[in-house]
């Protein structure tokens, strides 16, 4: 958390520095953004280096005796490989449907922008927790602790899906005045306020995808996390959007959002409880 702290923070301190010109430092513009960006997270990274050097009691790495072995990269790659994949479908999911949405008005990619912005605000919890729980689940599930790993999933879902539920109700309750937190015009408003009402109702079901996924990767499983993430953001989501707009219109569109969260969160859930049910076989 410092870590990430240190890149953020010095990257905020240098921002205006470099993009305006400040303290005798040349006005770069949006260069000066990226190089403020770039030496935010060499510090970080340098941070989180010192850290593990110093600070971390458990596990000292040192170059003596160290062994190359193309199994260790096949392991690590096993669950890596789908969570990067699964990072870039967000990328090619937003830019898909800001290309669909370019057609019909330029407010509705500007909602599309503010909602994803308020969306990953409010996920924020429910991947913090799915990160917190790959390594518990991994190192019980390694340890043979297979109780450990189901009392996790007893904690995990519910937990995720009470905050997730929390989202739903300030989104149901409050939509103008989030976007309003961005400037929405009128236009804005008229749009966005039942849209965000729409989309909010599927924060539960997407919820427990993710902690599903997470829950996966934490068995050494990352394929169902790259799965669940390709169902509800590109898969099924771009195309019933686009049929929506074409068939129902922009205002009844977003209930693409419910079919790609449903069908989601019932492959991503019986998928792992598929796992859960080998853990509990071993453990008997």
């Amino acid at each position: 958390m410092i870590s990430l702290i240190i890149g953020a923070i010095l990257n905020i301190i240098l921002d205006p520095i470099m993009i305006f010109g400040l303290l005798g430092c040349p006005a770069m513009g949006i260069r000066g953004a990226a190089i403020a960006t770039v030496i935010g997270q060499i510090c970080g990274a340098i941070a989180a280096l010192l850290f593990n050097r110093f600070h971390n009691p458990i596990i000292h790495v040192h170059l003596k005796n160290y062994h190359f072995r193309w199994q260790d990269i096949a392991d690590i790659y096993r669950v890596g490989l789908p969570t990067i994949i699964m990072q870039a479908i967000g990328s090619i999911m937003t830019f898909a449907v800001n290309s669909i949405l370019l057609h019909v008005s330029a407010t509705a990619v500007a909602f599309f922008g503010i909602y994803y912005k308020l969306q990953n605000f409010l996920m924020m919890p429910t991947n913090g927790l799915g990160q917190a729980a790959i390594p518990i689940v991994g190192y019980n599930y390694g340890a043979k602790k297979y109780q450990r790993v189901q009392q996790a999933w007893k904690i995990l879902l519910p937990t995720g899906a009470v905050i997730a539920l929390c989202g739903t109700v300030i989104f149901w309750c409050f939509p103008g005045k989030l976007l309003q937190l961005f400037s929405a015009s009128p236009e804005m408003l008229a749009l966005g306020v039942p849209a965000l009402r729409i989309i909010s109702v599927s924060f539960v079901l997407a919820a427990v995808t993710i902690l599903c996924g997470y829950f996966a990767s934490g068995l050494g499983n990352g394929i169902i996390n790259m799965v669940s993430a390709a169902i509800r953001q590109l898969v099924l989501l771009v195309p019933c959007l686009l049929i929506f707009i074409k068939t129902l219109g922009i205002s009844h569109c977003w209930y693409a959002f419910w079919i790609a969260e449903i069908i989601a969160c019932v492959y991503s859930y019986c998928t792992s409880r598929k796992l859960l049910k080998t853990i509990s076989a071993k453990s008997l």
